[in-house]
C-alpha cells in the first residue's frame, strides 16, 4: 500500500463523525464560555446550532469546521 492512501485511512478514521456527539451538541449543549469545542460533530449542524445561539441572545455568532468537529464562537 503507497503511503499517501495509508495517510488518508488515518486521516478518515481521525475524522469519524459521531451521531452520539452530535445530537449532544444539539440536545444538551452549554452556553456557558466561548470557543467551545465539539468534537465529532456533524458539520450540517452547524445551521442549528447558529439558529440556537441566535435565539438565546448571542452575537457575532460562527461556527468553523475543523478536522476533528465544531468549534463554537459567540457573544453576550
Amino acid at each position: 500500500m503507497s503511503y499517501g492512501r495509508e495517510r488518508n485511512k488515518k486521516n478518515n478514521k481521525a475524522r469519524k463523525l459521531d451521531l452520539q456527539a452530535t445530537l449532544a451538541a444539539l440536545m444538551g449543549m452549554s452556553y456557558t464560555h466561548f470557543p467551545l469545542i465539539l468534537p465529532g460533530v456533524h458539520p450540517l449542524v452547524a445551521p442549528l446550532i447558529m439558529f440556537r445561539l441566535k435565539r438565546r441572545g448571542f452575537s457575532n455568532c460562527r461556527v468553523e469546521v475543523s478536522g476533528s468537529g465544531l468549534v463554537v464562537f459567540a457573544d453576550r
